[in-house]
C-alpha cells in the first residue's frame, strides 16, 4: 500500500478525531484557534465516552455509537449554553481579538508540515510496525477491539486471553481501532495514519494555544510556537520508537492543551473572554479522554500546574483583600493536599517498575535538562539558547515566572526518575511513571514550551527594534513586502536549525525502528511473509500457539487468527502455562492434550528464540522440540520461521 492509497483513511481518521469536538466548542461558542485547539481532545473525551457507554448497553464499537454520543453531548451543551451564557463567555476591554485564520492556518503548516515530513520519513511505508515489545500489545489490542466491538477500557487488559477483563486505559486503542474498522485498512495503516493526525493536528495546534496564552494570537510568537514543536527530541519522535507507548503519546499531545486551559482559568496569562465558568466547562470536556489516553499524564497535569496554583494565589494574596488572600491560601492547601493525596493512591504496584531499578545517572540527568538532550541526544542547541533567553527575560521584567516553575517541576521529576541511587525517593516522586524517565522526559517538551517561547517571542521582537531603528537612522520606510518576506527567511531558518543534532538523533533512531528486515527485532520480513500465508492453511477458528515475544503472537493481528498468548510473557491461564511449557511432551502427558483440546489450540507459529529485546533470547519450554515424532506437521515455512500443525491430540 502507498501513501497516496491511505488518502480516505486520513480523511476518516481527521473527521473522527476533530469533528465531535469541533461541533462541540462551535456549540460553546469557541472561535478560531481554541476551537482547532480544543477540538481533537474534546473527539478523543468523546470516543472514550462513546466507547464505555457502548459497551455498557451492548452495542457494538462503530461510528454510529460516536455520532449518538456526541450529538446527545452537543445537544446537552447547547442547552448549557442558554442557560449560562451570560457566565461561559465575558466581555474583557484588554482581551486581544483572536487570531484571524490566514494567522492559525499559516502557523499550523509551519508546524505540521514539517512533523508530517518528519514522520513519513520515520515510518517509511503505510504498513510498517514499530519494532519493539508493547506494539505486541497494541496491533493485537486493535485486532481484538474489531473482533469484539468492544473498546471499553474495562475489558481490554488481556485481549480476551481470560473470562475476565482487566483495566487497560484504551482511549488510543478506542480511536485507532474506529479509524480501521470505519476506512477499512490494515492494523498498522490504521495506526499510522491515526499518529500522525494526532502529533500534526492536537499537538500542533495545542502548542500554537498555550503559548499565545501568554504572547497573543499574533504572528510572530505563533510562529515561534510552531517552530518549537518540531524541536525536541523526546517528543514526538521518541515516543514513536520507545515502547511504544502510543496512549501515552496520545495523551501528551494533547497536555499542551490543558495547560493552556489551566493558564485561563488561574488568569495569569493575557486577559481572555472565556470565564472561570466557561474553563472549568472546557477542562471536564478534556480531561475523560486525557485520562483514558493515559492516567499518568493527568497526573502530570496536576504536577506542571502547581507553579500556576501557587501563582495565582500569590497574586491574589498581594492584591486582594482579606477574604480573596483566605480564598487563595485555602485554594492552595486545598489542592496540594488532594494532589498529594492523588499522587499516593494513582500508581501501579511497586513491581511494576522493577525493570527500572537498575536503570538511570543522575548526574547526567541534571546536565540533559540543563540542554535539552535527555536519553543521551546531543545538545538541542536553538532550544537551549531559546530556554536561556527566556527565562532572563522573565527574570527581567519579573513577569510570568512561574513558567520556569513548569519546567522546574518536570526537570524534577526526570532527574528524580534517573536516581536510582534513592529508591523510596525515587518511587515516591517518579512511581506513577514506573520510574521510567524515558517516559517522564516526554513531558520536558510541553513543560519547556512557554519558557523557551517567550525567549524566542523577545529575540524577533528585539531583531525587529533594532532593524526600524537601522531603518530610522537612514531615514527609510520600511517597504510592505519586507515584513512577511522577513518572517518567512527567519521561519525556514528556524525550521532547519530546529531538529538538528537532538531531534535529528531521535528521527534517525525511530526510522531504523519501523523497517522490516532479515534481523528486525519484532518481526523479520522472513517472518511476515509467513504470517501472510497462514490464512491459506489455518481455519478461521483454529487457536496458533507462539512465542509472544518473538513476534509469533502477532498473527492474530495480521491474520484475524486468534493466538493463544496475544501479548505478555506468560499465558494468564493455568491451561496456557502448560501449554507454553509442556506442548512437545503431549505424546507422554494426557494433561497437555487436554489443555490444547479445552483451548482449542490446533497449530503452532515457531519462530525461534530470538526476542523482540535486542541482544536477548525468550525460550518458550515446550515450542522447543516440535517434531514429527512428538505429534507436529510441518505445514509452511519462510527461512527459519515455521508454521506447525498439531497432530499428536487429535
Amino acid at each position: 500500500m502507498t501513501w497516496v492509497e491511505t488518502i480516505p483513511a486520513f480523511l476518516v481518521a481527521i473527521v473522527l478525531i476533530f469533528g465531535p469536538g469541533l461541533l462541540w466548542g462551535s456549540i460553546l461558542g469557541l472561535r478560531r484557534l481554541t476551537l482547532l485547539a480544543v477540538a481533537g481532545p474534546f473527539s478523543v473525551t468523546a470516543m472514550v465516552v462513546a466507547a464505555e457507554l457502548g459497551s455498557l448497553a451492548g452495542l457494538p464499537w462503530a461510528w454510529p455509537v460516536l455520532l449518538a454520543v456526541t450529538v446527545l453531548v452537543a445537544a446537552a451543551l447547547w442547552l448549557l449554553r442558554r442557560l449560562m451564557w451570560n457566565r461561559l463567555h465575558r466581555q474583557h476591554a484588554a482581551a486581544a481579538a483572536p487570531a484571524g485564520w490566514r494567522t492559525v492556518l499559516i502557523t499550523w503548516a509551519v508546524s505540521a508540515l514539517p512533523l508530517a515530513a518528519y514522520i513519513f520519513w520515520i515510518v517509511g511505508a503505510p504498513e510498517n510496525i514499530a519494532q519493539s515489545h508493547d506494539n505486541i500489545f497494541h496491533l493485537n489490542a486493535i485486532r481484538y477491539i474489531a473482533d469484539t466491538s468492544n473498546a471499553s477500557s474495562l475489558d481490554l487488559g488481556y485481549l480476551g486471553a481470560t473470562d475476565g477483563g482487566v483495566f487497560y486505559p484504551a482511549g488510543w486503542h478506542a480511536v485507532v481501532s474506529l479509524v480501521m474498522i470505519t476506512s477499512g485498512v490494515p492494523v498498522p495503516v490504521a495506526i499510522n495514519v491515526t499518529n500522525l493526525v494526532v502529533v500534526t493536528g492536537i499537538w500542533s495546534t495545542g502548542c500554537l494555544f498555550l503559548v499565545s496564552r501568554l504572547t497573543g494570537e499574533r504572528m510572530m510568537p505563533l510562529l515561534v510556537a510552531a517552530v518549537l514543536s518540531t524541536a525536541y527530541s523526546s517528543f514526538p519522535y521518541l515516543l514513536l520508537e520507545f515502547g511504544v507507548v502510543y496512549p501515552f503519546m496520545l495523551s501528551i499531545a494533547m497536555l499542551p492543551v490543558a495547560l493552556g486551559l489551566v493558564v485561563q482559568l488561574l488568569r495569569i496569562g493575557l486577559p481572555a473572554t472565556i470565564s472561570v465558568e466557561g474553563n472549568l466547562v472546557l477542562l471536564a470536556g478534556l480531561l475523560p479522554g486525557l485520562g483514558l489516553a493515559h492516567p499518568a499524564t493527568v497526573m502530570g497535569l496536576l504536577a506542571l500546574a502547581a507553579p500556576m496554583v501557587i501563582a495565582a494565589a500569590y497574586g491574589l494574596y498581594r492584591h486582594g483583600d482579606h477574604r480573596d488572600r483566605r480564598s487563595a491560601a485555602l485554594g492552595t492547601v486545598a489542592y496540594l493536599v488532594v494532589g498529594g493525596i492523588l499522587w499516593a493512591l494513582l500508581r501501579p504496584a511497586r513491581s511494576a517498575s522493577d525493570n527500572w531499578d537498575n536503570l538511570g545517572n543522575v548526574l547526567r540527568s541534571l546536565y540533559e535538562v540543563a540542554v535539552h538532550a535527555p536519553l543521551y541526544r546531543p545538545m538541542a542547541i536553538l532550544v537551549t539558547v531559546l530556554t536561556i533567553v527566556g527565562i532572563a527575560v522573565v527574570l527581567n521584567v519579573r513577569k510570568h515566572r512561574w513558567a520556569i516553575g513548569v519546567y522546574l517541576v518536570a526537570a524534577v521529576l526526570f532527574v528524580v526518575g534517573n536516581w536510582k541511587e534513592a529508591p523510596e525517593l525515587r518511587w515516591l516522586v517518579a512511581g506513577i511513571w514506573y520510574n521510567d524517565f524515558f517516559r517522564i522526559s516526554a513531558m520536558l517538551p510541553v513543560a519547556n514550551l512557554l519558557i523557551a517561547a517567550l525567549g524566542g517571542v523577545a529575540l524577533a521582537g528585539t531583531a525587529r527594534s533594532f532593524f526600524r531603528a537601522w531603518l530610522a537612522r537612514r531615514d527609510k520606510k520600511q517597504p510592505p513586502w519586507l515584513r512577511p518576506v522577513a518572517a518567512a527567511v527567519l521561519t525556514i531558518a528556524a525550521l532547519a536549525v530546529a531538529p538538528l543534532f537532538a531531534a535529528q538523533r531521535s528521527i534517525e533512531e525511530a526510522a531504523f525502528k519501523y523497517r522490516f528486515t532479515d534481523s528486525s527485532f519484532l518481526l523479520t520480513t522472513d517472518e511476515l511473509a509467513l504470517i501472510k500465508r497462514i490464512p491459506q492453511h489455518v481455519p478461521e477458528d483454529a487457536v496458533i500457539a507462539g512465542n509472544p515475544m518473538t513476534g509469533a503472537s502477532l498473527s492474530y493481528s495480521y491474520t484475524d487468527r486468534p493466538t493463544l498468548v496475544p501479548s505478555g510473557e506468560e499465558s494468564p491461564t493455568a491451561e496456557g502455562k502448560l501449554i507454553m511449557e509442556h506442548l512437545d511432551e503431549l505424546e507422554s502427558d494426557p494433561a497437555v492434550c487436554q489443555a490444547v483440546l479445552e483451548e482449542g489450540v490446533q497449530y503452532v507459529l515457531d519462530f525461534g528464540n530470538k526476542s523482540v529485546h535486542p541482544g536477548e533470547t525468550s525460550t518458550a519450554p515446550g515450542l522447543q522440540d516440535l517434531t514429527e515424532a512428538n505429534g507436529f506437521e510441518l505445514v509452511d515455512a519462510e527461512g527459519e520461521a515455521a508454521l506447525y500443525r498439531i497432530t499428536g491430540c487429535s
